[in-house]
């Protein structure tokens, strides 16, 4: 299911997605993914902005505001703002992004399925990303991801217990 598109790649990891006006917003924390043509880049929704563009209003004759301002009838602009932690390529896992994904990109909601591959590595439950992102990234939003990833894989359990011990501990 898309939730966005990608409008502004900021750097290899923060990316800034147009939520559509009718869709239902996701929370923070979700995690998603940005499907590529060689690889789907896995990330978090790490924060949602509102704006409302009227500074370019005064400047507008009235008669064609509705031309170049479609924006004054629905005054609302929705955003998230994604943060990238890895990347599933050739069915192989690695918390690091090469390569950012595109302007028109599609965000979409990280299945279960993807989120137990995306914490696997070598057969093994793994989350390495979480330290290398722990000043990057809120607590409360690290608590969440690691709440989504025990509720889905079941082996990553006692590992996300004790992630969540430790984050709650700082």
């Amino acid at each position: 299911m898309v939730i966005g598109d990608i409008i502004r790649v900021e750097d290899a990891n923060t990316y800034l997605v147009k939520i559509p006006p009718d869709a239902r917003k996701e929370r923070i924390g979700r995690m998603v993914k940005i499907e590529k043509a060689d690889e789907m880049i896995v990330g978090v929704i790490k924060n949602i902005t509102h704006t409302i563009r009227e500074e370019l209003i005064p400047y507008i004759e009235p008669d064609k505001q509705p031309k170049y301002a479609p924006f004054n009838e629905d005054f609302r602009n929705s955003y998230y703002i994604v943060y990238g932690l890895g990347a599933i390529s050739s069915g192989s896992v690695k918390y690091i992004i090469d390569s950012p994904p595109d302007i028109r990109d599609k965000l979409e909601l990280l299945s279960p399925d993807e989120m137990r591959k995306f914490h696997t590595q070598n057969g093994k439950p793994s989350a390495a990303y979480f330290h290398t992102n722990r000043d990057v990234l809120d607590k409360t939003l690290l608590l969440c991801i690691a709440e989504q990833v025990e509720s889905v894989c079941q082996e990553c359990r006692p590992m996300m217990r004790l992630v969540k011990k430790h984050l709650r501990r700082d």
